[in-house]
């Protein structure tokens, strides 16, 4: 599902002093994880740097390949996988190029094919009948679309007391990008007649929604751009579905990055929105994705270094041309599975042939901070009200036999708290998704005061997250 089911609150108290409002970060109202990559979380940060995880490729890549005449140059990863607890199956919608089509102005040069799995690593492509072909109509593509079914985004519905269907998705076709439904996620109907976007999105867009707000958020192309091309991000805002907010360029390349992104895919994890970012290099054809982050979907953040989060595969491999990213993980206990295409030449070669094939990421891993010397690094919290009677908890990551996490607890004037400090702190020496940290084998709720923050110190380690329970 991609929507968040609980908010961070903030507590907002006067200064009388100042006649100002006073920020405290409420966690123990929220629903963790609370990513260390987020300003809201931390104040500072001493020798200390973010980075990025890449993406492990599995070993039996490309796990969708070309088999049929209808895919075209082979399946492309302009679509989504997720899993349907329902039917106990992991499914999957992929885009198919027919460039002879396209080239000649034929209509459907663009379509949406329909794959389904019972483990998510052997997948297949069932006849569905419901889209007429002339050379084999028993083919698996869906029913969706005037003229073109591009790039589709899926989603298990989050409001079925709002919106009909099991399924809602978005898509490119003539005229715009439109929103549509699905009882079976094989045949759609248009939801509305007028388009979300009334141009043409060239890429993968995506919807989020999000449950605290009830909004949904649509990050697709813009209208307007400076240059040659509107490779850029943008975003739109819907209440109903509906009606939309104007396009508003939210992410446009820094002095030292490649001048175009292509597009950005993003979903949910704690409270903040993750964007697979895809940059692209004209000079070359080369694109490949970096991470990036969000409070409120609007003001994105990237790791200064600009570093892959899956890399192109060797020159002559499948993979080496291109590498996009499906928008949503599927978690799968302490794994999350990232679907890609992969391209084996890059976008300038009119016939690639393109695959799709599986990387992971350890469950909430993938922007992490980590001491960046031999000595000890330090991340200071801001200030919160920590939930009573729960402990707490990090996600953390020794790499090193001699690495360890310690933490002390500081009041708002950055004081120790007595039996909270340095010293008092039981050491984590050990990698976890969830390691308690603890003082003299005292929880956080111990501590004699409602209102901390948290002065992480990282030996030799990594650290991603906390969380309370």
């Amino acid at each position: 599902m991609k929507f968040l089911s609980a908010a961070i609150l903030i507590l907002h108290c006067m200064n009388p002093a100042l006649g100002l409002a006073d920020t405290t970060y409420r966690v123990g109202a929220a629903k963790g994880p609370f990513f260390l990559c987020d300003t809201r979380v931390v104040e500072d940060r001493w020798l200390v740097e973010r980075f990025t995880v890449k993406l492990q490729k599995h070993t039996s890549n490309p796990l969708v390949v070309k088999e049929y005449e209808w895919e075209g140059t082979g399946p492309l990863m302009g679509g989504s996988v997720l899993f349907d607890p329902e039917d106990s199956l992991y499914k999957m919608w992929y885009c198919v190029w027919d460039s002879h089509k396209y080239y000649n102005k034929l209509p459907f040069s663009y379509n949406m094919c329909y794959a389904e799995s019972k483990d998510g690593i052997k997948w297949e492509k069932p006849a569905l009948n419901v889209f007429k072909h002339k050379v084999d109509p028993l083919n698996n593509y869906i029913h969706c679309g005037t003229d073109k079914t591009q790039n589709m985004d899926v989603c298990l519905n989050p409001r079925p007391d709002l919106y009909p269907g099991k399924f809602l998705a978005i898509h490119n076709q003539k005229g715009g990008v439109f929103v549509t439904y699905s009882d079976d996620g094989k045949t759609f109907t248009f939801l509305h007649d007028t388009p979300a976007i009334s141009y043409h999105s060239d890429t993968h867009n995506n919807f989020v929604y999000d449950e605290v707000r009830n909004n949904w958020f649509l990050f697709c192309r813009p209208r307007a751009y400076a240059g040659d091309h509107k490779r850029r991000v943008s975003m739109q805002q819907s209440r109903d579905l509906k009606k939309w907010t104007h396009d508003r360029t939210i992410l446009i390349p820094t002095e030292t990055e490649k001048p175009e992104f292509y597009g950005m895919s993003v979903f949910r994890r704690g409270d903040l929105f993750f964007g697979v970012l895809k940059v692209y290099d004209r000079s070359t054809g080369f694109m490949h994705p970096e991470a990036t982050w969000s409070a409120d979907g609007e003001h994105w953040n990237q790791v200064a270094t600009h570093q892959p989060l899956l890399d192109r595969g060797p020159e002559g491999t499948w993979d080496h041309g291109m590498v996009l990213i499906s928008e949503s993980p599927v978690v799968v206990g302490d794994q999350m599975r990232f679907y890609y295409g992969g391209t084996a030449k890059d976008h300038n070669d009119k016939n690639n042939r393109a695959s799709i094939g599986l990387a992971t990421a350890e469950r909430d891993r993938f922007i992490g901070l980590r001491s960046s010397s031999e000595e000890p690094g330090f991340v200071l919290t801001r200030p919160f009200l920590f939930p009573k009677g729960e402990g707490l908890f990090i996600n953390a990551v020794i790499p090193k036999k001699e690495g360890m996490i310690r933490a002390e607890l500081r009041n708002d004037n950055n004081k120790v708290i007595e039996g909270f400090s340095l010293d008092d702190c039981d050491p984590v020496d050990a990698s976890g998704f969830a390691q308690p940290l603890t003082w003299n084998s005292k929880p956080i709720s111990a501590a004699p005061v409602p209102e901390v923050r948290i002065r992480f110190e990282l030996n030799n380690a990594q650290i991603f997250s906390y969380d309370f329970k």
